[in-house]
């Protein structure tokens, strides 16, 4: 019972502060804001949504999880797409929903619920590597170490740097 508690009480307390910081947004007066990061804030939500979304149409085709059973019930690692960028897409854009709240409306209200919510989302996301890992063993420690978590540009210049290398080492080969 306590490990189940010390488990999802991430899950339910970011989700509890994306509802709650949603709420503020509509109904806090809005300091004098910066128009820009509003703007920005909007960018980066679409991103976010993108984001969320993605797991959602990759994971039932390459995850290949049993017949009945939903895509956390993968049975083999994805690292194509998506997942060659970042190994968990779905947290990211979680994170990157709450940015987007806060630039929105900059009250610091929500930039105190967008904080607790994004710590929640970072702690979920390493309590899934942790569980991958016992699942899929020393495969996934290895993605791991060619993909990082929720890093979109590190993981973009990181597959660039791979693509490069590879392309390098064909050329050799001929």
């Amino acid at each position: 019972m306590i490990k189940w508690i010390k488990e999802s009480s991430p899950y339910y307390i970011a989700g509890i502060m994306l509802i709650v910081a949603w709420l503020l947004l509509w109904f806090l007066d809005k300091p004098s804001t910066i128009k820009i990061l509003q703007y920005i804030g909007s960018l980066i939500m679409l991103i976010g949504i993108i984001l969320i979304f993605l797991p959602l149409f990759i994971l039932p085709r390459k995850g290949k999880p049993p017949k009945g059973k939903d895509i956390t019930h993968t049975t083999t690692i994805v690292s194509s797409g998506i997942y060659a960028v970042v190994r968990h897409p779905l947290y990211l854009g979680w994170l990157l929903t709450y940015i987007a709240i806060i630039f929105w409306n900059q009250h610091w209200l929500i930039i105190i619920t967008g904080i607790i919510g994004m710590i929640c989302v970072y702690l979920i996301s390493k309590q899934e590597d942790k569980q991958l890992i016992k699942r899929f063993g020393n495969n996934y420690k290895d993605y791991m170490q060619k993909v990082p978590g929720m890093n979109l540009l590190y993981g973009i210049i990181k597959l660039i740097q791979f693509k490069k290398t590879k392309r390098k080492n064909l050329r050799n080969e001929e």
